[in-house]
């Protein structure tokens, strides 16, 4: 029997869609780039999927997005983690992926019958999974969070309709996201290990896509 794996964007957005009581105003998706201070995502880039909903004068945007970044640094690498064994320097790549849900209230605006400008507020429920491994194939000494990451965020986005009658919409989105990490270890705590997730990060996202306009039954 053939496998049909869907990835989770397409599940959310199909969820949503299904249990929505008005139908979904809007589906689009994006390729999304990011920018941060944090030293494991300091450039990543991924995808993301999303649905706008209408309650005039305001919408409701879901999204799913996922982007990841890898790394190449020196670090500490233990052959036994715990208890630490035969730890040493040596050069460490690490591979972090942050992913998460995002609901928004959005307001828009027409400039004319092509173009849209809108700004939006919101939540974001996130999830961050790491893998950090020397170069001698050793586990780096990495510390997680253990849950998920919560956060806010507020966004400008332009969409254009390159040509009138057809409901396909080009789309921009420049987005501010601040999440609170929850990794953080004591600085007495010296088999803690590295800790890079910790404390409030800001984000400068910026999406690219497409996507098309669903008419009310």
């Amino acid at each position: 029997m053939r496998r049909v794996v869907r990835s989770p964007a397409v599940i959310v957005l199909s969820l949503l869609f299904a249990a929505s009581p008005t139908r979904a105003q809007e589906l689009g998706l994006v390729a999304v780039r990011a920018v941060s201070d944090n030293v494991e995502l300091p450039g990543p880039t991924g995808l993301g999927a999303f649905a706008e909903f209408e309650f005039a004068p305001w919408r409701v945007r879901v999204a799913y997005l996922s982007y990841e970044d890898a790394t190449r640094k020196s670090g500490v690498v233990c052959q036994v983690y715990s208890p630490r064994i035969g730890c040493r320097t040596e050069a460490v790549a690490t591979s972090a992926r942050l992913s998460g849900l995002r609901i928004t209230a959005v307001r828009f605006l027409h400039l004319g019958d092509r173009v849209e400008v809108s700004g939006a507020a919101g939540l974001s429920f996130n999830q961050l999974t790491a893998t950090s491994t020397g170069e001698s194939g050793w586990r780096a000494d990495l510390h997680m969070p253990n849950a998920g990451q919560i956060g806010y965020l507020a966004s400008v986005s332009a969409a254009l309709t390159p040509i009138r009658g057809v409901p396909v919409k080009l789309v921009g989105r420049v987005s501010a996201h601040r999440i609170r990490f929850r990794g953080c270890v004591s600085p007495e705590d010296r088999t803690s290990g590295y800790a890079p997730f910790c404390g409030w990060e800001g984000f400068t996202e910026i999406e690219l896509g497409a996507s098309v306009v669903v008419p009310r039954p």
